[in-house]
């Protein structure tokens, strides 16, 4: 019997899936190598899923699209992790999935992006404003259907199938190094603070209320895809924690819902020429978005709240030895 029960849940609010993982009470003592297999494994099979759904042309395709993009990132979260307790074949490495997940996101980029110019913010603008915008968003549409393309290509192109013939034989026959037979218990805190310090150490919580400079701005980017990573993470190994991971993933969701909110809004600021009057209008809704920044960036930047959060990896609760109810 499987130590582990997955299910996938969607979001009402954001339409993307979420991994929620239970242990039953029954379960056996996990070691580092089981928990490994276990969660690639269900990665595994949600790829499957909606691979599968993008190259039928399935009705949910773009969305299927997104989440074949998220799942790539999660199991690069997987490689981070776990990399010092498996072997991995070359297709697995983090560049060639972060170029397989780039390369993929180009559609929901763009559709992003179009999304945003269907905002009741923009009801209302001058005439000239109004015709630069629908020129806009019939440029970004010719641009997302020649993404669609490339993107069920890509999906059916030799390094795409590379990796996923990599992930299933590893998954059939899987490599470990010797800590990888080490309890699960005992190793948690160390496998979860790596994510953590790199999060931490961000430059761009030292951003200001508003970004100045385009560095500035790239700084709170790489700070949303440093959260992105830690909040898989989290997700990873909540069944082991109490109520307070699954706040803390709560916490995680909403800043980097912020965040890319900001990042995508300078995206669509880059489509537009510097002296353009809409430019106006886009950095007062980026505004908008960062309203709750320096709430999260004094609370995390405090010394006891970071204290706090590696305590919280110690706090290891939801473990039964074999045969206990």
């Amino acid at each position: 019997m499987d130590a582990v029960a997955a299910e996938l849940k969607t979001d009402r609010v954001s339409g993307t899936e979420s991994l929620h993982l239970t242990l039953p009470s029954s379960a056996p003592l996990p070691t580092v190598a089981a928990w490994a297999h276990q969660l690639l494994s269900q990665q595994w099979q949600r790829l499957q899923k909606h691979v599968k759904r993008v190259l039928t042309q399935h009705p949910e395709a773009a969305e299927s699209l997104h989440q074949i993009r998220v799942t790539l990132r999660r199991i690069g979260t997987w490689v981070q992790v776990f990399q010092g307790s498996v072997r991995l074949p070359k297709p697995l490495k983090p560049k060639r999935l972060q170029k397989l997940a780039s390369a993929l996101g180009k559609q929901r980029d763009l559709d992003v992006l179009l999304e945003i110019l269907q905002e009741p913010c923009w009801e209302g603008i001058p005439a000239a404003q109004q015709a630069e915008l629908e020129k806009l968003k019939q440029d970004l549409q010719q641009r997302r259907t020649q993404a669609e393309k490339r993107s069920r290509r890509i999906l059916e192109d030799a390094d795409f199938l590379a990796f996923q013939a990599a992930c299933e034989q590893w998954l059939a026959h899987p490599r470990y190094k010797p800590q990888a037979e080490l309890p699960l218990p005992e190793s948690l805190p160390h496998l979860l603070t790596p994510l953590l310090a790199q999060w931490l150490l961000q430059p761009g919580w030292r951003i200001p209320a508003f970004p100045a400079t385009e560095a500035q701005a790239e700084q709170l980017h790489e700070l949303r895809k440093a959260t992105k990573r830690l909040r898989y993470q989290v997700e990873f190994f909540a069944p082991f924690y109490g109520e307070t991971m699954q706040d803390w993933i709560a916490t995680l969701k909403c800043l980097q819902d912020q965040l890319g909110r900001f990042n995508d809004l300078q995206v669509l600021q880059g489509e537009l020429p510097a002296d353009s009057d809409l430019q106006t209008l886009l950095q007062e809704q980026q505004k908008l978005a960062l309203q709750e920044w320096p709430e999260h960036q004094q609370r995390c930047l405090a010394s006891a709240e970071q204290h706090r959060l590696y305590s919280n990896l110690f706090s290891v609760s939801n473990f039964f030895p074999t045969g206990d109810p």
